[in-house]
């Protein structure tokens, strides 16, 4: 079966994920696109994965078990072609200012400090994934590829390292052992050349290991050892699952060895791959308890902030009143009728249109008994009047906001006793101030 007519399937996905993306089945090689939908899928089912009745730890492991499967097809697209490992070049993504770690191309098979180098990019970009504005979606695929085709080809030349030792006669490690006994049916008479290893025997061990190795169809091994790594997808834990589930560490690590167990007896070099991971988590660990302590700084901030900020609104609020007054007095012929048009600190005219709904400003409905209830306000210079009852300066004061000291309380339109007075003269300047 060709590449092409491979098919990838993704798992049953809840609707809440569905409503991210709605995976289907891949036939052939992945497109950036598949791949960014995959990794928003996981990265939602990983922040749920602990809420009740929502998060599912076990759709989180097939759904990474679906990325890895997209990821080899990727990897075997590019760089199967390539007879040997060192012949391929392995170019990372550009990444953004914000990401202080900087990353090279790398050429043949990549070392443990090129790699860890990578999964730090990955973890560093990663934690800016809830701000938009500093979280590429196409770069986080494009970054994690290049870890998983760095992992891989690490792999791919641990793998064939080995089944060269097997050939020239040297004693394979533990690791090694599996993978010899799973190619020895394609190479039946390798080991029996081989059973005489030292140094008197060197010559004739290199001549005749020579002839054979062109014998070993290094293709067909190459497409043996990327089957192991597919059956071993397990082993090859993602760094940045894991900096991100902390506490899914030890349950995954189980899995892991028990897998390692099954495919490679007694490794150290893994056991060595874990405790780097072990280092970094705590690294990352470490890193999480400042970043906490920095959002901590910032709430605390946060209220005198939010304090400031409102007293900036209250005066731009009073500016822009300001500014509808004098729109209002910049009009020509203004009569009484213009107090309607002026706006308190709320936006609000309401007052006075009430009033004038209820006959109370027209000074023609003023009889002699209430001429102590005259206003006059200075409008275009000349003084013109309206009569407003006692019971409604009060609420006047309050509309406008000057009536403190005046008032019951800010909130109340009730003048204190003996205050009408006050407040007729404060209303007085206020009108004539915005109107004159």
């Amino acid at each position: 079966m060709t590449m092409v007519d491979q098919i990838c399937s993704p798992p049953e996905l809840p609707q809440y994920l569905k409503n991210i993306h709605d995976l289907k089945p891949i036939q052939g090689i992945p497109s950036d696109e598949e791949m960014i939908e995959i990794h928003d899928v996981i990265r939602m089912a990983q922040k749920v994965v602990e809420a009740p009745g929502v998060g599912d730890p076990v759709l989180l492991y097939q759904l990474t078990e679906h990325l890895f499967n997209a990821q080899m097809f990727r990897y075997r697209s590019n760089y199967l072609t390539a007879v040997f490992p060192e012949d391929n070049t392995y170019t990372p993504p550009t990444l953004p200012a914000h990401i202080s770690v900087s990353l090279e191309p790398i050429a043949g098979t990549p070392s443990d400090g090129e790699i860890m180098k990578v999964q730090e990019a990955l973890r560093s970009y990663q934690q800016f994934s809830s701000v938009v504005s500093m979280f590429d979606p196409r770069v986080n695929m494009e970054l994690s590829q290049h870890l998983f085709d760095l992992q891989i080809a690490k792999y791919t030349q641990n793998v064939r390292q080995n089944q060269i030792k097997s050939t020239s006669g040297e004693a394979p490690d533990s690791s090694s052992t599996k993978v010899v006994e799973q190619t020895a049916g394609s190479t039946p008479d390798l080991k029996a050349t081989t059973n005489n290893p030292g140094s008197g025997a060197n010559s004739s061990v290199s001549d005749q290991s020579a002839r054979l190795v062109p014998k070993v169809d290094v293709q067909n091994a190459l497409e043996q050892s990327n089957r192991l790594a597919e059956q071993a997808n397990q082993l090859i834990e993602r760094s940045n699952q894991i900096a991100e589930r902390s506490n899914q560490i030890a349950e995954r690590s189980n899995q892991l060895a028990e897998r390692s167990d099954q495919s490679f007896e007694h490794s150290n070099k893994l056991a060595e791959r874990f405790n780097e991971l072990f280092e970094r988590l705590n690294q990352h660990s470490e890193q999480s308890n400042q970043h906490h302590e920095r959002a901590n700084h910032l709430v605390e901030k946060l209220p005198k902030s939010v304090e400031k900020l409102g007293d900036a609104l209250k005066v731009i609020n009073k500016v822009l009143v300001r500014i509808q007054h004098a729109i209002v007095r910049s009009h020509r012929g203004n009569t009484i009728d213009a107090l309607g048009c002026l706006v308190n600190e709320e936006g609000k005219t309401a007052l006075f249109s009430k009033l004038k709904r209820q006959n109370i400003l027209d000074r023609t409905s003023q009889s002699g008994n209430r001429a102590n209830c005259r206003l006059q306000v200075v409008i275009e210079g000349g003084w013109e009047e309206c009569f407003i009852p006692d019971n409604w300066l009060g609420e006047l004061v309050r509309f406008f906001g000057i009536g403190k000291g005046i008032c019951e309380n800010e909130s109340s339109g009730k003048l204190k006793a003996g205050k009408s007075d006050e407040a007729r003269n404060k209303l007085c300047d206020y009108l004539s101030s915005a109107l004159g």
